[in-house]
């Protein structure tokens, strides 16, 4: 059946099964089983036949026009899904409805999933998606269950209000199942005593039966990146980590969809890829990571991936700011160094020509913030830089060798120049006072010098007249 995985009919290398010609047969005298079983064959590429998703859709509209469940269900989900024909949602939520009708449970479940959430072309109606809901499950759909167990679990505003005993009745029948992901809930409402009776022993079972169903959650996948990405217990694989953050992002985990942005952005373990990288540091920021907030904004200063806009920039950055933990505090301190960096810059560079003039001052307060509380590097080092040039602060030498030598020990290459030229100019500076005195000095010498030469002749003269 379309739409879903599991048909796997023996395969015949290099030739059509005897299955499929007796159903080729049948097909043709209009049996709409047959119809549809060659539609599933298609569909999966099985029996000697090569995957074809048109002959597919062709074959389920034939059964679906004489009004077989499947076939309707499948015909549905070609339309949904755009397999062998053009992506259409009106049509798909059309068969669903009559699939629906006809008593199909997958139908059900897939025309309530457009209705909750208002499928392009499909009018938002979650009243009704509750009750498909219900309608599938009473059919013992399993993943009717367990959306009806995660929605119960939370209630909805004026269409079912929350009933956790309600929502671990649905988990346990989807469990039941073999819904891995119920399992874990189960696993949760056991441990954190939502709907039954709090038992760390129930909820160890849970869990233990999820695992072994299966059943990996957005934790676990986060954690796994984590593991990979600094090679804890694992060889470090940068790829494989970037995997588990993108599928842990995929299904709603902040700091997952966070860490994938960052590796779109740096091309960690990825492809470089900018679009990307916004894309998912704004959903991260959606689902409550405000460090992200540190990626979107340095793609709006940089022009990555979205338009250049220096005051966007720095609305991300103090968002970033005000948002950040005080346990992990890395991100905000960055944050104040771009901060830092797009005052010094000022708007005139970015592509909406906002004009914004540097504003020396405000780029100090942040760099000075950002080397006090953060000891970040980069901060100290602008700040040697500022008080050098006397820009935002009042030019102070020894103020700026003492920001570069703090640069410097932490490593900064930059800090360490500046100190070199530091040294050298002073000596200069110093050469500079001398200079009057010193000629000074040499032209008295030579003054000296003119009158006792002059003493000496006068002197020789006087001699040689006596003789």
């Amino acid at each position: 059946m379309a739409g879903q995985s599991g048909k796997s009919p023996e395969k015949i290398a290099g030739q059509v099964s005897k299955k499929v010609e007796k159903l080729l047969k049948a097909a043709e005298a209009g049996d709409t089983n047959a119809q549809n079983d060659l539609g599933d064959i298609y569909y999966d590429g099985t029996e000697g036949v090569e995957k074809d998703l048109p002959r597919s859709f062709e074959l389920f509209m034939k059964a679906a026009e004489k009004g077989h469940p499947a076939a309707l269900y499948s015909v549905g989900w070609a339309f949904y899904a755009g397999e062998g024909v053009t992506q259409n949602h009106p049509q798909a939520a059309e068969w669903f409805e009559k699939a629906t009708e006809a008593g199909h449970p997958k139908a059900m479940r897939n025309l309530a999933k457009m209705l909750f959430f208002g499928s392009e072309g499909v009018t938002q109606d979650r009243k009704r998606a509750h009750e498909l809901w219900v309608k599938a499950a009473d059919l013992n759909d399993p993943d009717a269950q367990a959306v009806l167990g995660k929605l119960y679990m939370e209630g909805i505003e004026g269409i079912m209000a929350r009933n956790p005993e309600k929502a671990v009745d649905y988990l346990k029948r989807a469990a039941h199942q073999g819904d891995g992901n119920s399992m874990h809930l189960l696993g949760k409402c056991y441990e954190n005593g939502m709907g039954v009776k709090s038992s760390k022993e129930e909820a160890a079972k849970w869990y233990r039966l999820a695992e072994s169903n299966g059943f990996v959650s957005v934790d676990q996948l986060h954690a796994r990146g984590v593991h990979f990405f600094k090679g804890e217990g694992v060889p470090q694989n940068l790829g494989a980590a970037a995997q588990c953050f993108l599928a842990a992002a995929s299904n709603g985990h902040a700091t997952s969809a966070a860490n994938i942005a960052r590796f779109f952005y740096n091309g960690i373990g990825v492809e470089q890829d900018y679009p990307s990288a916004y894309e998912w540091s704004v959903r991260a920021c959606k689902l409550g990571d405000s460090d992200a907030a540190l990626t979107t904004g340095q793609c709006h200063e940089m022009g990555h991936g979205c338009a250049c806009d220096h005051e966007m920039a720095i609305q991300w950055y103090l968002y970033c700011i005000r948002g950040a933990s005080d346990d992990e505090p890395q991100c905000k301190y960055r944050a104040m160094h771009a901060l830092g960096r797009c005052y010094f810059k000022g708007g005139k560079h970015d592509h909406v020509h906002t004009g914004a003039e540097p504003d020396y001052k405000k780029a100090a307060y942040w760099w000075r913030r950002a080397a006090e509380e953060g000891n970040v590097r980069d901060a100290m080092n602008h700040l040697g830089d500022l008080y050098a040039q006397g820009l935002g602060v009042e030019k102070n030498l020894d103020k700026a060798r003492e920001w570069w030598k703090k640069a410097a020990d932490a490593g900064h290459a930059e800090a360490k120049e500046g100190l070199r030229w530091l040294n050298g100019y002073t000596t200069k500076e110093k050469a500079k006072e001398w200079i009057p005195t010193i000629v000074l000095f040499i032209l008295l010498f030579l003054v000296f010098v003119y009158f006792a030469y002059k003493y000496h002749e006068m002197s020789q003269e006087s001699w040689f007249i006596r003789k």
